[in-house]
């Protein structure tokens, strides 16, 4: 991994790059060289491993918007995300299963359905982090996940879907607590075609895992060849609090488009819940509230500490509440 500083940062300042974003192109990609202001940028741009990703550190850190930036967008996420905690039969596994963590998802093309607009208040965060990486960068949809606690999780996988592009660029943003980030080779990125749980043969036994402790206002952004060799997960831990997670991801136009952007509604919000019906969704009180025992013991303290104190994106936010609260 190479860390580099403020100022060796600061001389490819700008120079992102991406392929076009119209609908001719494929999927935009960047080559992640930006300044990383007063912090830390960590690289791991590896070739021979094909695993190519940065950690851009404390986003929100020394910008005009202050310091405590990253912890207003986690009180007014919090405050308006309605979450879903998606069923499905699995054809894989062949049994019932239920999403690891609660999960949204905005966007993607609008000719498809189910599509879900971007909410006016959303807006402003997917601003920030394209300006940071460069406005040639484009990205329209996106996934958002809670872990409530150290007990959820989402295991090994790729972000395999075609309907992203054979090299994607796909950005996560960190919120909250802190957790890890686990990357490791794969011989075969899509293992256990037989559904069962085993990998042998299919790990890269002889390369680490790389890991990375992502904290609130971290970006992480992973392209080019890594989702063909390296699968990712974000594992249970004892004693994490509450973590946000957001995927910045574009779904391309073509034939496998809208297949896969019912996949992604499937997965992240429907299960198996008709498409046409509005599906089961929570507010992160309703979901304290579900979790019972010593968790009702502190939700009036939480609503407490998440009111009145959001002073970003006002307007934002009252244009959200007039248009029914729900970003739909």
């Amino acid at each position: 991994m190479n860390c580099i500083s403020n100022a060796r940062a600061k001389k490819c300042s700008g120079s992102a790059v991406s392929t076009k974003s119209d609908d001719s192109a494929t999927a935009p990609r960047s080559s992640c060289c930006t300044c990383a202001h007063e912090k830390l940028l960590q690289r791991i741009d590896d070739t021979a491993k094909g695993l190519y990703a940065d950690v851009h550190r404390k986003l929100f850190a020394n910008r005009h918007l202050g310091d405590s930036d990253d912890n207003n967008w986690y009180r007014l996420l919090l405050r308006h995300v309605r979450w879903h905690r998606a069923k499905y039969k699995s054809n894989r596994f062949w049994k019932e299963c239920e999403t690891p963590c609660w999960t949204a998802f905005y966007g993607g093309r609008s000719e498809y359905k189910p599509y879900a607009p971007i909410p006016t208040w959303f807006r402003p965060l997917i601003d920030k982090v394209t300006s940071h990486l460069g406005d040639r960068v484009v990205f329209n949809a996106f996934l958002l996940r809670l872990y409530f606690d150290g007990s959820d999780e989402i295991s090994w996988h790729t972000d395999g879907r075609t309907v992203l592009g054979d090299e994607p660029t796909i950005a996560s943003l960190s919120l909250g607590s802190k957790a890890t980030f686990q990357l490791r080779r794969m011989n075969n990125v899509w293992p256990c075609a037989d559904g069962s749980r085993s990998t042998e043969g299919c790990v890269d036994a002889k390369i680490p895992i790389e890991s990375f402790v992502l904290g609130g206002g971290d970006l992480l952004l992973m392209n080019k060849k890594t989702r063909k060799y390296w699968h990712h997960r974000v594992s249970k831990e004892k004693g994490r609090g509450v973590r946000l997670n957001f995927n910045f991801r574009y779904v391309m136009p073509g034939i496998d488009a809208e297949r896969g952007q019912r996949t992604y509604y499937k997965y992240m919000v429907y299960g198996d819940f008709p498409m046409d019906s509005e599906p089961p969704s929570w507010t992160f009180n309703e979901i304290m509230a579900k979790r019972g025992g010593i968790m009702n013991f502190v939700v009036n303290g939480m609503k407490n500490q998440m009111s009145g104190r959001d002073n970003h994106n006002g307007s934002e936010q009252s244009a959200h509440r007039s248009n029914g609260g729900k970003g739909r």
